[in-house]
């Protein structure tokens, strides 16, 4: 995958298990292998400073996020790098490819612990220059789920499902170390300030904001969740 900085509009929508099948039959029939990566695994280490700031920013519903986490694809590795930035809809994301990253049991590297797989790259300076104006990051949240993807024009539709939640020894307490969220997820992104695709109204899909990061912190501290 390539390494970019861009902009986009991103929209997010609750699929609950009664419609699951519905909405993945219904992208598969219309736009099946519309995307050169069609299927597979995401996982994810996310981020968060001592004083858990970007649980805050979430928590506070502030509508300007940030996100530092490191990305693998289900090879048990971790090969890239992001951070991303959220104001309202809008999103930029700068990424960049990092040394392999394996976890040791259930403790994953302080975030100024990665390296960059090209010394020279300027874009992973960039993240880390960002990252130090919070002080010492550490891993708080695995999520890892099963990851759909559809093209339709300029439209890139994702459809995440069975997201896996877990903590780390040596990231925060948490009275869990490890769930399954109990909805999924269908994300558009888009140049477009507003979506318009007929699945939308077909399956009366409630429009959410669905943190993965959020909502898996939130039930392994809790065993509770919620969705607004």
């Amino acid at each position: 995958m390539d390494i970019v900085n861009f902009g986009y509009n991103e929209y997010k929508f609750l699929v609950t298990n009664e419609k699951l099948r519905y909405v993945a039959d219904v992208l598969e029939s219309l736009h099946g292998g519309s995307d050169p990566f069609p299927s597979g695994v995401v996982d994810s280490v996310y981020y968060d400073t001592l004083d858990r700031r970007f649980y805050g920013q979430s928590l506070n519903g502030e509508a300007r996020k940030r996100k530092f986490r490191i990305r693998g694809y289900g090879d048990g590795q971790f090969h890239q790098i992001h951070l991303k930035d959220k104001d309202l809809t809008i999103i930029r994301k700068l990424k960049d490819k990092i040394q392999p990253v394996h976890l040791d049991g259930h403790n994953a590297p302080f975030f100024h612990e990665l390296y960059p797989k090209d010394p020279s790259s300027q874009h992973f300076h960039a993240i880390m220059a960002m990252a130090q104006q919070y002080g010492v990051m550490i891993p708080v949240v695995r999520v890892r789920y099963q990851r759909r993807r559809f093209r339709i024009n300029d439209y890139r539709l994702t459809l995440d499902t069975q997201v896996e939640v877990m903590g780390f020894s040596n990231g925060i307490d948490l009275k869990h170390h490890y769930a399954v969220l109990p909805h999924h997820v269908l994300e558009i992104k888009t140049v477009d300030r507003r979506p318009y695709l007929p699945l939308l109204g077909l399956s009366s899909l409630p429009q959410v904001s669905y943190s993965k990061f959020f909502m898996g912190l939130n039930v392994l501290a809790t065993g509770e969740i919620s969705v607004s």
